[in-house]
C-alpha cells in the first residue's frame, strides 16, 4: 500500500509518503505561509524519491480538522484535485483520530489547537468510545463540563499543555504526532472500507470571517 499523507490543519505542517508500512519521505515545518506551494513541492519530491508518480498511488490522506481554517481549507483543495488528476482515492482523517491514543486505565481527553482562547476537546474512555464528543469551548468551561467523569486522565493533542494547569495530576501523552500517523490511520479506513470517500473539512466553529450580504 502506497499512501501520500498530509496535515496542515495543526501546528505542524507534515507530509509524508508511507510504503508498505515503511517511511519513505518525511517532511515537517512551523511555516504557516505558502503552505500550498510548499505541500506540491515536498509531495513531488517524495515521490521523484520514490520513483513514483501520483497515478501509481494506492491512496491519498489528508487532515480534516479542526484546527486552522486556512489549512484545512489549503490541505483538504489539494488533496482532494491531486485525488481527481490522479484517479487516486483518497481517505480524510480528523485531528480526533489523529491525537487519540489509549491506555489502560484512563479517559484520553484530545486538546487540539484553535489559535483563540477555546481550544477542541473529545474524551474518549480506555477503549477509544467517545464520551464528550467534539466541542469547542474554553478551558475552564471545559473542566466544568467533565463533571462527575473522573480520571484518571491521559491528555494530548497540540494544545494539552494549554489543560494540563487545570487537571494537575493528569498524564501527558507527549509522543510528536505526524502525517506518518495520518497515513497509517488512513491506511486502516481503506482496508476496512475497500473504497475511499471526498473529505470536507471540520470546522466545530463558525468562521471569523463572515461576508455582508447586500
Amino acid at each position: 500500500m502506497k499512501c501520500l499523507a498530509v496535515n496542515t490543519a495543526n501546528t505542524l505542517l507534515t507530509l509524508a509518503l508511507v510504503v508498505d508500512g515503511k517511511v519513505v519521505h518525511a517532511y515537517e515545518t512551523t511555516e504557516t505561509r505558502d503552505q500550498g506551494n510548499l505541500l506540491l513541492q515536498h509531495a513531488q519530491k517524495a515521490l521523484d524519491e520514490a520513483a513514483l508518480t501520483y497515478q501509481q498511488l494506492d491512496l491519498l490522506a489528508v487532515v480534516t480538522g479542526p484546527g486552522s481554517f486556512t489549512g484545512i481549507r489549503i490541505g483538504l483543495a489539494t488533496m482532494r484535485a491531486l485525488a481527481m488528476a490522479a484517479e487516486v482515492p483518497v481517505m480524510g482523517v480528523s485531528a480526533f483520530e489523529l491525537f487519540a491514543v489509549q491506555r489502560e486505565g484512563h479517559i484520553n481527553i484530545i486538546c487540539v489547537e484553535s489559535w483563540r482562547e477555546e481550544l477542541y476537546f473529545q474524551e474518549n474512555d480506555a477503549e477509544g468510545n467517545i464520551i464528550i464528543p467534539p466541542v469547542n469551548l474554553s478551558p475552564e468551561d471545559f473542566v466544568q463540563k467533565l463533571g462527575l467523569v473522573k480520571g484518571p486522565y491521559l491528555l494530548s493533542g497540540d494544545a494539552g499543555e494549554k489543560l494540563q494547569p487545570l487537571l494537575p495530576d493528569c498524564a501527558m501523552h507527549d509522543t510528536k504526532i505526524t502525517a506518518v500517523d495520518a497515513a497509517r490511520i488512513a491506511i486502516a479506513k481503506f482496508k476496512k472500507t475497500g473504497q475511499g470517500e471526498y473529505p470536507v473539512p471540520f470546522y466545530l466553529r463558525e468562521a471569523d470571517v463572515t461576508v455582508t450580504k447586500s
